[in-house]
């Protein structure tokens, strides 16, 4: 109900009291236990975490033909045509092709590879790869289920590598002596003949 005051006007409502509720005490903040120390003796068994590898990455409908090199890690999932000239890891995966040779220092196959593979430490054929060519390594592996067509040569460090890049540069440089050669005995045959 509303008093009226002497203008006629209803008063305004009376201000009611509100009491704060009482608040909770807060708990303390709490200081962190000591970590413990690692001893001295441990402390060279304690790694910091290795940096995450990062690849180049050919996608699936990538075509390349030509050849190919590169310094990084490097996964294929598209089509090259060419060689490739590799230093460190190259993967050829599950949807990537390859017709050609391929150098790198590790080779992972998950694809198809017609073409010679050459590596100074592994070459890994796994389950769902499809290789027709001739592995030349220090350590081979291949998977049960992989399709492999071709001749295995295991020599230590990379020594098989090595040998054949030799013998196509001794091949390369004997093939244009052994052609003039034979050039030559030809136009001294028909010079000579009546």
């Amino acid at each position: 109900m509303m008093n009226a005051n002497s203008t006629g006007r209803p008063a305004a409502p009376e201000p009611s009291i509100t009491r704060p509720e009482p608040r909770e005490p807060r708990p303390e903040p709490r200081t962190p236990a000591p970590m413990p120390r690692v001893s001295e003796a441990r402390a060279h068994e304690v790694k910091a975490p290795e940096p995450a590898v990062r690849a180049s990455v050919l996608g699936p409908t990538l075509r390349f033909r030509g050849e190919l090199s590169a310094q990084e890690d490097l996964i294929i999932q598209g089509s090259v045509e060419g060689s490739i000239t590799h230093t460190q890891s190259l993967t050829v995966g599950t949807d990537g092709s390859m017709k050609g040779d391929i150098r790198a220092r590790v080779i992972v196959i998950d694809g198809k590879v017609e073409g010679d593979l050459y590596a100074t430490e592994s070459v890994s054929i796994r389950a769902t790869a499809k290789v027709k060519g001739n592995v030349f390594a220090p350590r081979v592996g291949i998977t049960e289920g992989a399709f492999f067509q071709g001749q295995i040569e295991m020599q230590p460090s990379g020594a098989a590598v090595q040998e054949h890049s030799a013998r196509l540069r001794h091949a390369a440089l004997a093939a244009p002596t052994a052609e003039a050669a034979t050039v030559e005995q030809i136009l001294a045959g028909g010079a000579g003949a009546p």
